[in-house]
């Protein structure tokens, strides 16, 4: 998979604390798409960090909303839905250039460094759980899926 194929989405709001460490994470190949509610300094920290292949829009949707939003403003054919306390792992977009397309979605845990950590670990554990009982345990913080399956079957 080429990596300009994707474009990560993201919600926020208020993530000044997060955001440059995320951005830091984040592979210059792949476009981002904020859908920021902030009342902080988060959009003007995510124009300066990362100022090309970044679109922030301004909305005060709820997340599951934002991510709607940011997937209809997206014109890649996938989607990468996270959040902005995750950091990707160094080996992470590499890995995802491995991926061909066999598959219309991908789902993985959770790495947040943040103070959620704890949580996201066990949630990745009955994640696993779940996966190996052969029931999808998609959450909207690590989901690559093509874009015109998720807007075939209506997104959010």
């Amino acid at each position: 998979m080429e990596l300009q194929a994707v474009t990560v989405v993201v919600p926020t709001r208020n993530e000044a604390h997060n955001i440059p460490v995320f951005l830091q994470s984040l592979h210059s190949a792949v476009s981002l798409i904020v859908v920021d509610a902030s009342d902080d300094e988060t959009p003007e920290l995510i124009r300066k960090t990362r100022p090309s292949r970044t679109r922030v829009i301004s909305s005060s949707a709820k997340i599951a909303e934002a991510r709607q939003i940011g997937a209809e403003a997206a014109n890649t054919p996938w989607l990468l839905f996270t959040d902005a306390d995750v950091v990707f792992a160094p080996d992470y977009f590499d890995q995802l250039r491995a991926y061909h397309h066999a598959f219309d979605s991908l789902y993985g845990p959770k790495l947040s460094q943040g103070q959620y950590r704890g949580y996201y670990r066990r949630f990745s554990y009955g994640q696993q759980l779940l996966h190996n009982l052969g029931i999808p345990a998609v959450s909207g913080s690590n989901h690559l899926v093509n874009r015109q399956v998720f807007l075939d079957i209506g997104g959010y």
